[in-house]
This record gives structure tokens, sequence and C-alpha cells, in this order.
């Protein structure tokens, strides 16, 4: 069943118990204030525009975060840009694994949804680490078989976008060599489905649509597994290396033009 913007939020409102139902994060926290995390700022109504069903804005707080995942004192926090404003700066040290936040508190997402994720990104590490995400779609709850659906992470020296199908198997969607101290967009189209011929991934990079394994600017799979899929934006991966994945405008929008940041 599809849901226009704001009888989504009451639905899954009512919905938030369900949410964190299987969640399997290690050293995941509940975000404090979580159900109130469309909320009115500088006057402006809490209601979202027609076509942002999400807004990530560094301004909201992590509120607009269901769970943080933040191990051996990796950090998230709002912090001033000077061509930004406020922005999200997360931090992974030595000895963690993983600064993650998942999203998107107020919004979950259903069979049959069309779906685009949007953000900026600068990422601060050395070129040639191979990280496990930068962003993730993931599966939580039962009957999981994907685990991650969606992932976009480093790869010696490249950053790549991978589509799992069930079994963990893993497609190279794209790839090009990775930007460091630098920002860069992405935005991600998701048809959600549990049918790997009506699910299908999109995606742009600065501003343009990427062309993906197989030739055409979409692939067709598999993109809902278990109970619900979130989105995870932050660094998990890469133990050894201290890696800071500064990120902003996110968004979730049913167009490309309100999601792109």
């Amino acid at each position: 069943m599809k849901f226009k913007p704001m009888s989504r939020w009451l639905v899954t409102m009512s919905l938030l118990a369900a949410c964190t139902k299987g969640v399997q994060d290690k050293n995941a926290v509940p975000v404090a204030g979580a159900e109130s995390a469309i909320q009115a700022v500088g006057g402006v109504s809490p209601l979202l525009a027609a076509n942002v069903l999400w807004d990530g804005d560094a301004n909201l707080g992590t509120s607009v975060f269901k769970i943080l995942n933040l191990e051996d004192s990796a950090s998230l926090d709002a912090v001033n840009n000077t061509t930004y404003g406020k922005i999200w700066r997360f931090t992974k040290p030595v000895g963690s694994n993983r600064s993650e936040a998942h999203a998107a508190q107020g919004f979950q997402a259903a069979e049959g949804d069309d779906i685009y994720l949007g953000w900026r990104s600068q990422l601060s590490m050395p070129v040639n680490v191979t990280t496990n995400a930068f962003f993730q779609w993931k599966a939580y709850g039962s009957n999981m078989t994907q685990n991650f659906p969606i992932v976009i992470k480093a790869v010696s020296g490249n950053l790549k976008l991978f589509h799992f199908a069930p079994g963990q198997i893993g497609t190279e969607l794209w790839s090009t060599p990775l930007s460091v101290n630098s920002w860069n967009r992405f935005v991600v189209r998701i048809k959600v489905s549990r049918t790997g011929t009506t699910g299908f991934i999109e995606f742009w990079y600065n501003g343009v649509q990427q062309t993906l394994t197989g030739g055409s600017t979409r692939y067709y799979g598999r993109t809902l597994d278990a109970d619900y899929c979130d989105p995870k934006w932050g660094v998990y991966g890469a133990s050894t290396t201290e890696i800071y994945n500064r990120v902003h405008a996110l968004k979730i929008a049913t167009t490309y033009a309100d999601a792109a940041p």
C-alpha cells in the first residue's frame, strides 16, 4: 500500500516499537527524544514539504535518527561548516569499527515505494583504505537473506556502489576514484520491492546520473529484505584507521529534485 507523505508519518509513528525489532547493531543506542524528530524549526511547520518524506538536517539534532551506532569512542556531532552551516561529522577513531546513524526516524519504506535518498559527503581518510560502508540500505528483523541490499564503500582507492542479492551475493554496480577532503553529492533512487524484477536502483554522483553494470542507468534487483530496510550513514569498517565522514543535506523524497543536495 502506498502512503502520501503525511499518511506515512502517521502510520510509521504508530509503528515505532516495531522499528527496533530485530536490530542487530553492536553498541546500538536509541536516540533520546526520537519520537519528536519531525519538529518545527525557525517557525517552519512540522509537516514536511509534499515530496519530502524525511529531513536529516543537522539543525534538527540527533532525534532525526532512530539509533546511533557508535563503537569504542566513535562520535557523531553537529558542527559548523563555513560553506554549508550545520553539518554532521562522523568520527571513527583508530580501534573503532563503526560510527553510524541508523536513520530515518518517522519514516519506513514499504513494498512498492519509489524513493530518492540524497546527501553530500566529505571524507577525510587515507585514499587506499578499504571500508565496509559509508552508506547502507540495511535490513532488519527475521527471514534475512540479503542483510545489506545496497552499499557504498571504499575499496583500495576507489569508491564503489554494490547491490547484494539473497545469499549476500554482491554485484559491483559502479566505481570511481575515491575523492577525499572534498565535497561530493549523492542521490540513490530505490524502487522498494522483494521481487527482483520489480525493485531497482538508480544513482547520481555530483549531479550526473551514472551508468551502472549492464550498461543501463537502472539496475533491477531485490531491494527489500527481512522485516524492513533502513538507510545508514557514517563510517563502518577499517578499524585500524581514523576516518571522518562529514555529511550534509540528508533527505528522503519522492522526487530527485527534492532529494538532491
